[in-house]
């Protein structure tokens, strides 16, 4: 795969505030990378240093485009446009701006914005400006798009359509970087995941490989005792409540075969696929210890 940047050892403070921690990540040319984590967790000043509006106080972003500026397009958190000024009068300002850009019909089309190009840009709505603002960051047809919370204020229907227009990016080749605090979409859309909790990266990692290792076991105890809870707790199996349990691990039927040879007496067991959203919710609890590993 073609690498398209690089951030070594990205860090930033705001005063005492540690706002990123020695990150570090590559991103390949054609992939759709969600940038996971709660508010607070460093991903808007993530974003603002790959777009040059913050400089880093410890290490590097290095990219593969000889033209950036003219390759990347923008989503930022805040849902702000020109005002006094129409959908279609700000879209073709925007056109005005760039060497090839796409025509005015290819953006009404891939935005849904049809219906609202002679309205004020004023008169929208918080989704309907994130509507523009999506179709604005591609008039110049971009090789990569950042986009930090670009669904935050969409209906339904709109990040609905909005999904499939990344869809259809994907498979045009284009580079897509995203910052999102939903999980769904990270199964939606993601190929790679990175989350960010507190400034640290606790995790870069495929959603596919996610989906394929993590597996929940549980099952109850027919009979219990002080030697029994020993042994599963030695093996890392999590007491739930009264006699049930679980166990969660990528290897089932290793984990079966210890069962039976230990004679744990297990009854009404069950095996259930992790999800992505169950993944990373365990990730960002368990993250006090994870930073204690990496800052």
């Amino acid at each position: 795969m073609v690498e398209m940047l690089n951030v070594t050892g990205i860090g930033k403070s705001f005063g005492k505030k540690e706002a990123l921690k020695r990150v570090s990540f590559h991103l390949n040319k054609g992939e759709t990378v969600l940038l996971l984590g709660k508010n607070g967790a460093g991903k808007t000043t993530l974003m603002q240093i790959l777009l040059d509006h913050y400089k880093p106080d410890t290490g590097k972003v290095e990219w593969e485009l000889h033209h950036r500026n003219h390759h990347v397009g923008a989503v930022f958190q805040e849902a702000s446009v020109m005002d006094r000024v129409t959908v279609k009068e700000l879209i073709s300002y925007t056109q005005s701006l760039h060497i090839n850009p796409h025509s005015l019909e290819d953006i009404l089309h891939g935005s849904n914005l049809h219906d609202l190009q002679s309205v004020r840009t004023e008169k929208l709505s918080i989704g309907q400006k994130r509507q523009l603002l999506f179709a604005l960051s591609l008039v110049g047809r971009p090789e990569l798009l950042i986009l930090d919370e670009p669904t935050a204020g969409m209906d339904v229907l709109a990040r609905k359509t909005f999904y499939e227009r990344i869809r259809e990016l994907k498979k045009q080749g284009i580079t897509i970087i995203m910052t999102t605090h939903l999980l769904e979409e990270a199964t939606k859309l993601g190929e790679r995941v990175l989350l960010l909790d507190e400034g640290v990266l606790l995790e870069d990692r495929s959603v596919a490989s996610i989906t394929q290792q993590c597996k929940r076991v549980s099952f109850t105890l027919s009979y219990s005792s002080e030697e029994l809870q020993r042994k599963l707790e030695g093996k890392g199996v999590v007491f739930v409540h009264n006699k049930e349990f679980t166990y969660e691990t990528a290897q089932v039927e290793a984990f079966m075969e210890w069962m039976v040879h230990e004679r744990i007496p297990f009854t009404n067991l069950t095996i259930e696929q992790q999800t992505v959203d169950q993944y990373f919710e365990q990730m960002v609890q368990e993250g006090g210890e994870a930073h204690a590993g990496l800052v």
